[in-house]
């Protein structure tokens, strides 16, 4: 802040005195952009209440804008463009007539005004020991004080004076001749400051009120960013995608999510058909594997799922890891019933997994009697295989996903099921 020197035995200057009020002023205006900024227009008080008849009573309150240090000359001081933020300070209430019945909108504007008016004593220099009252001794009071003030207008919400900032919205029905508290609100958009410092949260372990809210992170991040509920619920929401049909994907990482949860199923094999008099073997379950894999956002993965259109009954994620599916069954022969298929197994890698359980190898066929009867398909995780089946029936289908098909008691053996691959993940 700038202040001014006046030295001893010096004839202090009324530009002097003008510099100092106009520094404190600045300093004042530079302190108050410190702490609300100069982004807008801002009002504190300015409460509005009924008063007589169609009028209402404005309370004492400030309003805050962002402007210029002078428009035109104060005093003796030529205009100052520089920006600054002024305030401009009700001390008393004021009382502002509504133009009617209906909806009316009070709004408030900074302005300057001359007051003070007096008659001022001038130093006579052609004669130092008579005073002068007036400039040149003319008699004409002139004003003393340059004061900043709230000013108010009451209008239709399409009339409001430029510069103006909306304060309080007034609905008078037409019966009415008096306002009552109930038809006064606090306009749309007005700038009523809500909060004072000592209301405001603190730094160390603050307690907000109402609906705090702070821009929410990309996805993944891991910052000590503050987590918004819609970063959180993006982060916590379960997504995932199966191919259950043989065939060759791809899955694309999305944003953010950085490992996936890999649960495969092989195909199962099928069983082998009758031959020479003797049943077929059932067909092995497929293999499942469970494994958490870590991943990279915007990769491209392949996917294959296993089953006899495919041309491999094995089903993996890209090359990271794979689950094999059962074997086939053999088919019977001269003397010799078809023997079950094995089951398939995750394959041996160095990420950690769960797998080889709910799963088996397929039956060997058999004969009751004179009776032949497939061997029953080997189960995988969660699904039997099929069921084993008498003379004179085909062997069936092993259930899906990677149930092994029964072996043929008198024709052909049933077909494995097609593997299944579930991705699941976060974000």
């Amino acid at each position: 802040m700038d202040r001014q020197i006046v030295y001893v035995g010096a004839v202090p200057l009324d530009t002097d005195q003008l510099l100092q009020s106009r520094n404190t002023m600045v300093a004042l205006g530079y302190l108050t952009k410190m702490t609300i900024g100069d982004g807008g227009i801002y009002a504190d008080g300015l409460s509005c209440s009924p008063g007589g008849g169609l009028t209402v009573v404005i309370g004492p309150g400030s309003m805050t804008l962002p402007t210029v240090i002078d428009s035109g000359y104060y005093g003796a001081l030529p205009p100052d463009g520089e920006a600054v933020v002024k305030t401009g300070i009700n001390t008393a209430s004021v009382t502002v007539s509504l133009p009617g019945t209906g909806t009316t909108i009070i709004s408030g504007g900074v302005v300057e005004l001359q007051a003070g008016s007096s008659t001022l004593a001038y130093y006579n220099a052609a004669n130092p020991g008579q005073t002068l009252f007036g400039m040149q001794g003319n008699g004409d009071a002139q004003a003393s004080v340059l004061q900043q003030r709230v000013v108010f207008a009451a209008t239709a919400a399409s009339a409001i004076p430029a510069g103006y900032s909306a304060l309080w919205q007034i609905t008078v029905p037409a019966s009415a001749t008096a306002v009552d508290p109930s038809m006064i609100t606090a306009a749309a958009g007005s700038p009523f400051i809500s909060v004072k410092l000592p209301q405001a949260a603190p730094l160390l372990s603050p307690a907000f009120t109402g609906t705090p809210t702070a821009p929410t992170s990309v996805p993944g991040d891991a910052s000590p960013a503050l987590a918004t509920t819609a970063f959180v619920a993006a982060a916590t929401t379960r997504n995932r995608a199966a191919w259950g049909a043989a065939g060759t994907y791809s899955w694309t990482c999305p944003p953010g999510v950085s490992s996936v949860l890999a649960r495969m199923w092989g195909a199962g094999g099928s069983g082998g058909s009758a031959g020479a008099g003797y049943p077929g073997g059932g067909g092995g379950g497929g293999g499942y594997e469970e494994v958490l894999i870590a991943v990279t956002a915007g990769t491209s993965y392949s996917i294959q799922v296993g089953g006899a259109t495919s041309g491999s009954t094995t089903t993996a994620f890209a090359n990271l890891v794979q689950v094999a599916g059962g074997i086939n069954g053999t088919a019977g022969q001269g003397g010799q019933v078809g023997m079950g298929g094995a089951a398939g197994l995750p394959s041996n890698t160095s990420i950690s997994f769960i797998g080889s359980f709910g799963v088996g190898p397929g039956q060997n066929g058999f004969q009751i009697g004179s009776v032949n009867v497939g061997g029953s398909g080997g189960p995988s995780f969660g699904v039997s295989g099929a069921g084993a089946c008498f003379g004179g029936t085909l062997g069936s289908n092993g259930l899906w996903p990677g149930g092994g098909g029964a072996g043929g008691a008198s024709g052909s053996g049933g077909k494995g099921a097609d593997g299944l691959m579930v991705l699941e993940w976060y974000g």
